[in-house]
């Protein structure tokens, strides 16, 4: 697992089962700290913000940790 996948996933984790982690297919990922965070926000109030390659995108799917994809 690359150290971005890792990182994202302890970032999760560490905000909590509220967390909410969305990815973009242009490789933009993003972690709010609920969904209603996310709603109608640009990332203003993200925990964090990622910019992932087709192979990290893969990755991050594949864990099955994304709440929207």
């Amino acid at each position: 697992m690359s150290a971005t996948i890792e990182e994202i996933l302890a970032a999760k984790k560490e905000a909590g089962d509220g967390a909410y982690l969305w990815l973009h297919d242009s490789g933009d990922c993003i972690l709010w700290p609920t969904e209603e965070a996310s709603v109608n926000d640009d990332g203003r109030r993200a925990i964090e913000r990622w910019q992932l390659t087709r192979e990290e995108i893969d990755e991050l799917i594949e864990t099955g940790e994304c709440d929207e994809a």
